[in-house]
C-alpha cells in the first residue's frame, strides 16, 4: 500500500489542499532545494512559488469527491456520531477508517475537531490482506496524527487566512517527509 493523494477539505466542504503523490517524487535533490528556500524564509510567509504541489488529477479530484459524499453519511448531524469507536482516546477518536473502495484504491478518512476532513487515497497492492492490512491502517492513523499536528502548527501561523487553500513551504517539506515515511522511501 502506499499513498498517492491527499486531501483537506474545509468545514464547509471547501477544498484546502488537494495533492497527488508520484512514485518518483521527494528525492534528495527536492529536498534540497526545499532547504535552500526554507533558509531565504524559515517560516513559509513568501510561498507563492510552490510550483505544481496543488495539482491533482481529475481522477483522484472524482475519488475524493465521491469519498467526500460517503463522509458525510458517516458523519453528518444525522449519524449521531455512531462512526466512533466506543472507548476511543485520543487521534482514535478522530479516526473514520475505509470511507470507499474505488478499483485498486482505498480512500480513508479523518475528521478533527474543527470539522476539518483529511482524506487520503490509497494504492492497495497487497493481495495478503487480514494482518498486513491491519499494519498498515494503524500506520495511516499514526500518518493522520502527524498530518494534524503538521496542520495545527499550519494555523498557528497568526498571518494565516484559515478558509483559504493551504500554501506554506514548511507544510509541503512537513507533509513530504510524513508521505516519504509512509511510503517507505
Amino acid at each position: 500500500m502506499s499513498l498517492i493523494s491527499l486531501a483537506i477539505v474545509g468545514k464547509d466542504n471547501e477544498p484546502l489542499y488537494l495533492r497527488e503523490f508520484s512514485a518518483d517524487e521527494g528525492g534528495s535533490s527536492q529536498n534540497e532545494l526545499l532547504e535552500e528556500k526554507d533558509n531565504c524564509d524559515p517560516y513559509g510567509f513568501f510561498s507563492a512559488d510552490l510550483g505544481k504541489n496543488g495539482e491533482s488529477s481529475l481522477r483522484h479530484q472524482f475519488i475524493v469527491h465521491s469519498a467526500l459524499d460517503r463522509f458525510e453519511e458517516l458523519v453528518g448531524p444525522s449519524s449521531g456520531n455512531r462512526w466512533r469507536s466506543p472507548g476511543a482516546t485520543g487521534s482514535d477518536v478522530m479516526w473514520v477508517g475505509l470511507l470507499c473502495p474505488v478499483e485498486d484504491l482505498r480512500v480513508y478518512g479523518y475528521l478533527t475537531n474543527t470539522n476539518i476532513k483529511f482524506m487520503c487515497v490509497i494504492e492497495d497492492r497487497d493481495e495478503a490482506g487480514g494482518q498486513n492490512q491491519q499494519m498498515r491502517e494503524a500506520e495511516l492513523r499514526s500518518f493522520f496524527a502527524n498530518l494534524h499536528e503538521l496542520y495545527v502548527n499550519y494555523t498557528l501561523n497568526p498571518f494565516t487566512k484559515l478558509k483559504a487553500p493551504i500554501v506554506s513551504r514548511r507544510f509541503e517539506k512537513g507533509l513530504r517527509n510524513l508521505v516519504n515515511s509512509f511510503n517507505g522511501k
